[in-house]
């Protein structure tokens, strides 16, 4: 029961993080809702198996391997996503911007990682998550609101969603690092005082 909780929070954790953006493309820039609710629900089939991949990565690897293991593999995995079902190539649409999708990709994966965890050590880096999403999902709502010209929302859209999603997984990957760096000092400090 507890891995079956797990997974629908892993799930809804993903699903939200990438509703922004998705808002943003479909519905601010392209006004499909239809695109919107289609590419939700396909999030939620596709994080189903990432969680059941990255559990296998955290049973088999060491905890801050796996992370970065899943960071790249969630990256490389959208990208294929991107280039081969969606049809942003490099060869087919040469103006797509593959860091950003890499960076959305990687985010819907490594944001639930972080929640689905309980180490207390982690609750810092979650309020920091949670903090940047709110100013994110707030400026992507003013730029809508406030900018005049279709031309100006649309880049304006385009460019928040590349940034936002790399500062997303910046802030996830170093905060990550840094309190799986604490942990092992701790450890560390731990075994010197038992000697």
């Amino acid at each position: 029961m507890r891995t079956f909780v797990r997974l629908l929070l892993f799930v809804l954790i993903g699903v939200l993080t990438t509703a922004v953006g998705e808002l943003q493309y479909s519905v601010f820039i392209r006004g499909d809702w239809a695109n919107l609710f289609g590419s939700m629900v396909f999030n939620a089939v596709y994080l189903v198996g990432a969680f059941v991949m990255t559990r296998a990565f955290f049973r088999l690897l060491p905890r801050r391997t796996a992370f970065l293991v899943c960071v790249v593999l969630a990256a490389v995995a959208g990208l294929g996503v991107e280039w081969f079902l969606i049809g942003n190539s490099p060869w087919g649409n040469p103006t797509a911007v593959q860091i950003g999708m890499a960076a959305y990709w990687a985010g819907m994966v490594v944001v639930p990682l972080i929640f689905i965890d309980p180490a207390p050590p982690y609750y810092r880096l979650k309020r920091a998550i949670l903090a940047y999403a709110a100013a994110y999902t707030t400026a992507a709502l003013l730029g809508q609101w406030l900018l005049p010209a279709a031309e100006w929302r649309f880049a304006f859209h385009i460019w928040t969603v590349v940034i936002g999603y790399m500062g997303l997984c910046g802030l996830c990957v170093v905060g990550y690092r840094r309190v799986a760096s604490a942990e092992n000092m701790r450890a560390a400090k731990g075994v010197l005082q038992q000697l």
